[in-house]
């Protein structure tokens, strides 16, 4: 105004007022309006991503599995191949398998991102998911040891036996790559369970290196997908086997968490909610 005075009139003041409170409508709706078209931006890559992802594993599947199986014939043929062609058919082996478990963990996060996957949730026993689990990542922890400590009066617990090995065997594969071989004079691999009234708590713990410096305080973002937790790195991988374990866990609403185990190494602690199981009935019932 020419004059300031003017802004203690009580109608200049309301005035200004209103036209303050009508661009601040303006902004936000302005914001919120690039706020809506980001997301909606983000939605549309993600399920682009995903789609792309299950159909490139999907079909790259089938050709993996027969070369994998062709490998391991021709290592064993007859009459035994010569020393250098033994170990070029073992190195074919351990690289398909290698390439092998990258497609399923991406055919995995593809299916549960996109919500395709049910829970087949059953009373199983916890020794038994931890054997299978070890069982079946025996090629990826190579010369590594694995310990258990599991006690045989564990009750047992309701949860989706594939998945739930998927996730363990996720987490040894994880110890084996950035434990014992960054470490190869560490201590076996440590496995273990206890239950609480409402809880069933696993731990995979490695003596290795532990967690990188640039995770501290910010462990969480090491289950967030395609990240790993050294960026330049030849450990093969793309950073989806805890991104998975994450997924897996939530599913059953559960939580998984990482942290620097006592006296050295990496440990990551999945929790699932537990209820009493069903009583067997009694023999003399019958």
């Amino acid at each position: 105004p020419a004059h300031p005075r003017w802004l203690l009139i009580p109608e200049q003041m309301q005035q200004l007022e209103t036209l303050a409170r009508q661009i601040a409508i303006a902004i936000e709706r302005v914001h919120y309006v690039e706020v809506a078209q980001a997301a909606v931006v983000q939605m549309e890559s993600e399920s682009l991503r995903n789609a792309l992802l299950a159909a490139i594993s999907h079909d790259v599947r089938t050709p993996l599995t027969a070369l994998v199986g062709l490998a391991e014939s021709l290592e064993h043929s007859a009459p035994p191949l010569a020393d250098d062609q033994a170990s070029s058919a073992r190195a074919i082996v351990h690289e398909a398998r290698q390439l092998n478990a990258l497609v399923t963990n991406l055919l995995d996060m593809a299916r549960l991102q996109s919500g395709q996957v049910n829970l087949r949730s059953d009373w199983q026993s916890v020794e038994e998911l931890v054997g299978s689990a070890i069982r079946a990542a025996h090629h990826a922890l190579g010369d590594a040891v694995v310990q258990t400590d599991v006690p045989g009066d564990l009750p047992l617990v309701e949860f989706d036996a594939a998945l739930m090995e998927r996730v363990l065997v996720n987490l040894l594969e994880n110890a084996a790559k950035y434990g014992v071989a960054a470490a190869p004079d560490a201590r076996p691999i440590l496995v273990s369970a206890r239950a609480t009234p409402t809880t069933l708590v696993l731990t995979v713990r490695d003596h290795g290196p532990g967690l990188p410096p640039s995770s501290k305080g910010q462990e969480q973002t090491l289950f967030d997908k395609f990240t790993r937790g050294k960026t330049e790195s030849a450990t093969p991988g793309v950073g989806l086997g805890l991104a998975i374990c994450k997924a897996v866990v939530e599913a059953h609403r559960g939580h998984i968490t990482a942290a620097q185990a006592l006296g050295g190494g990496a440990e990551f602690i999945l929790t699932l909610p537990r209820k009493p199981p069903p009583e067997l009935p009694d023999s003399h019932d019958a």
